[in-house]
């Protein structure tokens, strides 16, 4: 069990915390006429939490059917928790709120993977990129990355289809492409063959025109870092398998 899986007691008595922190010192740091966002936020915050209280309570409450418009009320939900700690995070950053900086990338993931399993469907990805990032960077234990690997998974699975569909590709940096690149990553420094195997197919049927750089870039860091040669050597195979030169 992954240290991100909260229940949603959990999830609010957190978010309720680290909010209250976070909004306190910002009305500290502005005068009265710059906190205007705050009040908004504390409305957002409020409507969060009371759907986290509806569904920890067993009330009713609209999931998505095949007749359901193009986003669900659990979706606007899921969205809003996110685009919460998004604004929560920012604030954090510019005051230098560290600690509060890190706890709100760990409640991003939690949050997210929470939504997933009570069938919302995700739509901001910008926070959870740099969570993913910037968490897995701060672990060092592959078991840790190995249940990294599954919840971004549960995560990227539960991606609104419109955003899944990839239509432009355009921008290398858009939020999809740089949270499966994510996965591969941490699946790959979970030292574990078959989460590897798992992310790389992913990311080979996701983005086709892509793989080739990854591979390469993948190898280069097997040369850089002193990984396993059974690590080295899945990494070898998806190589060869996208890098392999045509022969004329």
């Amino acid at each position: 069990m992954s240290d991100l899986e909260m229940d949603a007691q959990t999830l609010s008595q957190t978010l309720s915390r680290v909010a209250d922190y976070v909004i306190e010192a910002r009305r500290n740091a502005f005068t009265e006429n710059q906190n205007h966002e705050p009040d908004q936020l504390d409305a957002d915050i409020d409507r969060f939490l009371t759907f986290l209280d509806l569904i920890q309570k067993g009330k009713e409450y609209p999931e998505p059917t095949a007749d359901s418009g193009p986003q669900s009320d659990r979706d606007l939900m899921a969205d809003l928790g996110l685009q919460v700690i998004n604004t929560l995070n920012h604030w954090a950053v510019h005051l230098q709120l560290e600690d509060a900086v890190g706890e709100l990338e760990e409640l991003a993931l939690a949050m997210a993977l929470w939504c997933a399993r009570h069938q919302c469907r995700l739509s901001t990805l910008e926070p959870l990129v740099n969570a993913v990032s910037d968490y897995a960077n701060r672990q060092s234990e592959a078991e840790t990355m190995s249940a990294l690997t599954s919840v971004v998974g549960e995560i990227i699975d539960a991606i609104k289809p419109e955003i899944k569909a990839d239509q432009d590709k355009s921008d290398p940096l858009r939020p999809w492409r740089l949270l499966n690149f994510n996965y591969g990553i941490i699946a790959t420094r979970s030292l574990h063959p078959s989460i590897m195997e798992q992310a790389f197919e992913n990311i080979m049927q996701r983005f086709p025109d892509d793989t080739a750089e990854f591979f390469r870039e993948g190898m280069q860091q097997m040369h850089n870092i002193d990984y396993p040669d059974y690590v080295r050597t899945v990494m070898e195979k998806y190589y060869n398998a996208t890098n392999n030169p045509t022969l004329h």
